[in-house]
């Protein structure tokens, strides 16, 4: 009996030691972790900076729409969308910001920081761009700190610097204008430096990094011919009977042709071979001082608002033009280039350029404007334009979205060609 009460006794002894030894590591592990691991959620700065922006809070009540120069705070797993009309700027606590852009969707997924500054931990910031385009600066901190955009393609770690990242229905862009970001998917990832872009695509790893300036034209140097991306047209000569004139467009592979019985006149655009080079060649024959036109039209539809330059390439030629100068009007030239665009304050606009080589008369216009412009060129020599660029040439009158791009010849009888258009934006 005596043995027992000895042995419960020791027993009792020892798990009391345990649990003291217990409480005595646990206690101070668990309000480690306690300091370490709490972390606390921030309200984040919604400010609608163009037309109206529509928040739809995590709890699937009513969006709330924000209007032009009104802000808010929204939480985590909010969605802020933007229509073709509105923008937004999404500041967080420390000060990191995103801009949305016109047409985009994102859901803020994290805006929160260790609670107490013992924690080694970094804060983090995450946001979800389901569609469209953002720019985000992220701001330097000395505290650490993670900052990444997810896509339904993929996910960018950045750090301070800004960023562009713009998700397609089959890819994701990512442009560095200043930092390092770390672009992942598909099981691989890309260092992505200041100037560089990178791509990612469906079920599809990120491509390496490239140089941030982008063409936006498809199909500049015509080898898939004029089906591939490109409206062409030929405008017939006005009927005399009735003033009207009419434009032909077909869908065709190389090349259009319109000859006019009345006038007497035979407009043909179509892609040949010159010199082992693929041209777009304009021409126009008959009879002189009737007013002709061949255009071919492309449809760009961006967003260049947030770009850094804009700027416009093109091989051109002329081998003949009847018409002096760009006729009276100044609007009549053997190759015109069109750039049709909205303004930021939502003007359609349109910038031109025309070329030249047979002076024109001194009663004819000859435009010397930053968008109405033209440029003589020496006959029957390839001429090799590169204009300025047109987001700091155009100065308030500067596009904010690109319509599309025409290329054309006009006048009377010509001979005029063009390759290698690029539409050239940096990011």
């Amino acid at each position: 009996m005596r043995k027992n009460i000895e042995r419960t006794a020791w027993i009792v002894l020892i798990l009391s030691f345990l649990v003291f030894c217990a409480l005595a590591v646990g206690i101070p592990l668990s309000v480690r972790a306690y300091l370490y691991n709490t972390t606390v959620a921030h309200s984040t700065k919604l400010t609608s900076i163009r037309g109206t922006v529509l928040e739809k809070p995590f709890d699937g009540s009513t969006p709330i729409p924000l209007t032009h120069g009104t802000s808010g705070t929204v939480d985590e797993l909010t969605i802020i969308s933007t229509d073709d009309t509105s923008q937004a700027v999404l500041t967080f606590f420390e000060g990191s910001v995103v801009t949305l852009y016109n047409n985009t969707t994102i859901i803020l997924h994290r805006a929160r920081e260790p609670r107490y500054g013992i924690s080694p931990y970094a804060a983090e910031l995450g946001v979800e761009v389901v569609q469209g385009r953002v720019r985000t600066t992220v701001a330097p901190i000395e505290r650490p700190r993670t900052f990444w955009v997810k896509t339904p393609h993929g996910q960018v770690n950045m750090s301070p610097g800004s960023f562009a990242v713009e998700a397609r229905n089959d890819e994701t862009q990512i442009t560095a204008r200043a930092g390092v970001a770390q672009v992942s998917g598909y099981g691989k990832t890309v260092l992505l430096t200041e100037g560089e872009l990178t791509t990612i695509g469906v079920n599809a790893p990120p491509q390496d990094p490239t140089t941030a300036e982008q063409n936006l034209i498809t199909n500049g140097d015509f080898q898939f011919g004029l089906k591939e991306a490109w409206l062409p047209m030929v405008y017939v000569p006005a009927d005399p009977m009735t003033g009207t004139q009419k434009a032909i467009t077909i869908d065709y592979q190389n090349a259009l042709s319109k000859f006019d019985p009345v006038n007497v006149v035979t407009s043909t655009l179509g892609v040949e071979t010159l010199d082992g080079q693929i041209v777009l060649h304009f021409r126009s024959e008959g009879t002189d001082n009737v007013h002709t036109e061949a255009s071919i039209e492309q449809l760009v539809n961006k967003d260049v608002q947030d770009f850094r330059s804009l700027r416009i390439n093109a091989q051109i030629r002329v081998n003949f033009q009847s018409l002096p100068g760009g006729g009276q009007l100044g609007t009549e030239y053997p190759v015109m280039i069109q750039l049709n665009y909205r303004d930021s304050e939502g003007n359609d606009r349109a910038w031109y350029r025309g070329f030249y080589y047979e002076p024109a008369p001194s009663n004819y216009i000859l435009y010397n404007q930053p968008e109405n412009n033209n440029e003589s060129v020496a006959k029957f020599l390839w001429y090799p334009y590169e204009s300025e660029n047109l987001l700091d040439a155009l100065g308030d009158k500067k596009p904010a979205y690109i319509k599309s791009i025409r290329i054309y010849a006009s006048g009377w009888i010509y001979d005029s060609m063009v390759t290698d258009i690029k539409l050239l934006a940096e990011d």
